[in-house]
């Protein structure tokens, strides 16, 4: 009599926890920065201007985030063949929508690729290092990998979906961000400062984008903490073109290689030095807007995440009922 009390408890207790899965059309794993963290990040904005080797002032001028592109960040190496598959397929959806590419180097335990650089790894490994540990079996940081606006990583170069890779990259790119963007604006300036490495950033975005939140009912507002999501502007400094005839599989001419990264304070301007260009004259500059929402408890989960990622609360509500189940009848 006990256990069909119990029981019944139980049943009922799941169907108070239990969460409808939200499907999103995409064969990425959704970004988290740690296992089981009731959150969501990402990144937008991708503004980006040409300032030769630091000598061309250049501006933007204000744009809307109608027109902000997908943001595409790879973790390559110059070793790594079939990186240039990956590669290949983000050029490939790049002819018919913009798409502002990223390409992270190896640095750490790396020998063979002369692009990788200590703060690229550190960010890397801060923002997707959880989701390429998953992704991987264990590993952080393992090219070829693709991040689509900071919230969908695709890891390896074998399509998961049932077309090619680009099929599956197109699936990401095309959800847009999570954050709802509705009427901002943002704007990037650069102004060298007399001599080829130093030069300020001036830049702006409407004051809307501290206010702004999901536009998609997974979680509930009410819950989170801040209660909308938390900004931090960064900007990365990449070389379009860089050459390494020593590259191993055999690109040699390198595209979009990030070559420095800067968290930017709020108060604009800020004044930049840049690394020593590799080789040529085309330093790119890339404004991004790094988000994130944390949300307090599991039990403001309104919506599971994501399917095929973590597990729904009714998921995680299901395996902790059934192991008090077993406890308790164990202990009969």
């Amino acid at each position: 009599m006990k256990r069909a009390i119990l029981l019944a408890f139980l049943v009922c207790f799941s169907g108070l926890v239990q969460a409808s899965p939200i499907i999103f059309d995409t064969d990425g794993l959704s970004v988290i920065s740690e296992p089981g963290a009731i959150e969501k990040t990402g990144s937008v904005g991708g503004l980006a201007i040409n300032i030769g080797i630091g000598n061309q002032s250049n501006s933007t001028g204000d744009i809307s985030s109608e027109d902000w592109p997908v943001i595409a960040e790879v973790y390559t190496a110059t070793w790594c063949g079939n990186c240039l598959d990956s590669e290949d397929a983000v050029s490939e959806i790049s002819t018919t929508r913009e798409v502002e590419v990223l390409h992270y180097h190896r640095e750490y335990s790396e020998i063979r690729d002369p692009f990788g650089t200590e703060v690229g790894d550190d960010r890397w490994i801060a923002r997707f290092g959880p989701t390429n540990v998953r992704a991987t079996g264990g590993l952080e940081r393992l090219p070829p990998a693709v991040v689509f606006n900071g919230e969908w990583l695709h890891s390896g170069s074998v399509a998961k979906g049932s077309g090619n890779l680009s099929d599956d990259y197109v699936l990401s790119a095309d959800l847009g961000s999570m954050l709802s963007l509705d009427d901002l604006s943002a704007s990037l300036t650069w102004t060298p400062n007399g001599d080829e490495l130093n030069g300020t950033v001036d830049w702006s975005v409407s004051e809307e984008i501290h206010s702004m939140t999901m536009k998609y009912d997974i979680w509930d507002d009410a819950c989170s903490d801040p209660d909308s999501a938390s900004i931090t502007p960064i900007l990365y400094v990449v070389e379009e073109i860089a050459q390494d005839e020593n590259g191993s599989n055999g690109l040699e001419f390198y595209p979009h290689v990030i070559r420095d990264i800067h968290e930017l304070p709020w108060d604009s301007p800020a004044n930049i030095t840049l690394p020593e260009i590799w080789d040529g004259e085309d330093f790119r500059l890339v404004l991004v807007f790094d988000w994130e929402m944390q949300f307090m408890s599991s039990v403001c989960l309104e919506e599971t995440p994501v399917s095929g990622f973590l597990p729904s609360s009714g998921a995680i509500s299901s395996l902790f009922i059934l192991a008090l189940a077993s406890i308790v009848f164990r202990r009969k």
